[in-house]
């Protein structure tokens, strides 16, 4: 790769130092956003907190990466993680040119749980943030038997779906799409 993919684990980020950091930043070179995505994960993996979440700010476009929104795709179904994404957005309102970046960036993010946001101006960040602070704050964990117990290791589709008592505000609900089922470990 010609632009190497680092990562900025620093919990001390202010959002005001992020805003100034994109704005005042010029988007250049190669776009390897699903390697990125890839290190992301892999980096969660060390990480000390039961839950775990991914924030990705990009364009959307991938122009330069090892992996193939395939592979990624698969990636992230394995992984415990929820991944927000930010998606930056031209003047004019579109994700920058490239494969379709609005529709893999709600993909990503709905397949781990996560959510996509995608704000008009650079003064939405801190709304965003705060909205995904809220999230994370917010949810709960749910448990299931499946009836399907074959321990084949296939994928697993799922769907959460809410019933929302009558005088109340009707709800949202994230979560992973599915998961993949256990395998049986026979030993020679």
């Amino acid at each position: 790769m010609s632009d190497p993919i680092h990562t900025t684990v620093r919990p001390d980020l202010h959002i005001s130092r992020l805003q100034n950091h994109m704005l005042f930043t010029p988007a250049k070179g190669l776009t390897p956003l699903f390697d990125a995505v890839y290190l992301g994960l892999e980096t969660m993996k060390s990480a000390r907190n039961k839950r775990k979440a991914l924030l990705v700010i990009t364009g959307g476009e991938d122009n330069h990466s090892r992996y193939s929104f395939w592979d990624i795709k698969g990636f992230v179904k394995e992984q415990d993680v929820q991944i927000f994404v930010i998606g930056i957005v031209n003047s004019g309102g579109e994700l920058d040119p490239g494969r379709d970046g609005r529709a893999i960036i709600e993909d990503l993010a709905q397949i781990s749980g996560g959510r996509a946001f995608f704000p008009d101006s650079v003064d939405e960040l801190e709304d965003i943030c705060n909205k995904i602070a809220i999230e994370l704050r917010n949810q709960y964990v749910l448990g299931y038997h499946p009836t399907n117990e074959a321990k084949d290791g296939k994928w697993r589709k799922i769907r959460l779906k809410i019933n929302t008592p009558k005088g109340l505000p009707n709800f949202s609900v994230h979560g992973k799409s599915g998961y993949y089922a256990e395998t049986l470990d026979i030993k020679p």
